[in-house]
C-alpha cells in the first residue's frame, strides 16, 4: 500500500515551489539578453549604444584607446592601450548588468535594460 503525505507536506511543498518559479520569472526578466544598450563610461562622458546592431567602437582613456566590439547581441573588449589587456580575456557580456572594466585606462561597459526601462516616470506637482 502506498503511504499518502499529510495535507500540510503537499502545501508547503507547492508553496516552495512557487516560490522558485517566482525566483526564476524575476531573474529572466532582470537579465534579459541582448534587449538593452551598452553603456560605455570614461573620464570625459557615458556613451550608450545599441545592442541589436552589430559595431566597432573606440574610446580615449588616460592611457589611449579602448577598442569595443558589438556583435551578436554581445559586447567585448577586443584591445585597450593598458598594460596587463586583462580587460580583452574578459568573457562577452549580454546581460542586463553585467560589466567588464578596463581600470588602468579608466574604461568600464555595462548592459543597461531596454529604454522603456530607463525613462523616468514622475509627476510635477
Amino acid at each position: 500500500m502506498m503511504r499518502r503525505l499529510p495535507p500540510t507536506i503537499i502545501a508547503d511543498l507547492l508553496i516552495f515551489l512557487l516560490l522558485v518559479a517566482a525566483v526564476v520569472g524575476i531573474s529572466f526578466m532582470t537579465y534579459s539578453p541582448g534587449s538593452g544598450y551598452l553603456e560605455v563610461r570614461t573620464n570625459e562622458a557615458v556613451f550608450r549604444y545599441s545592442m541589436s546592431s552589430d559595431q566597432h567602437i573606440e574610446v580615449d582613456g588616460p592611457l589611449g584607446k579602448t577598442q569595443i566590439i558589438i556583435e551578436d547581441g554581445a559586447a567585448k573588449i577586443v584591445d585597450s592601450s593598458c598594460p596587463t589587456k586583462s580587460c580583452t580575456l574578459q568573457k562577452p557580456i549580454s546581460l542586463s548588468g553585467k560589466w567588464i572594466a578596463c581600470l588602468p585606462n579608466h574604461v568600464l561597459l555595462t548592459i543597461v535594460g531596454a529604454p522603456a526601462d530607463l525613462e523616468v516616470d514622475d509627476v510635477a506637482i
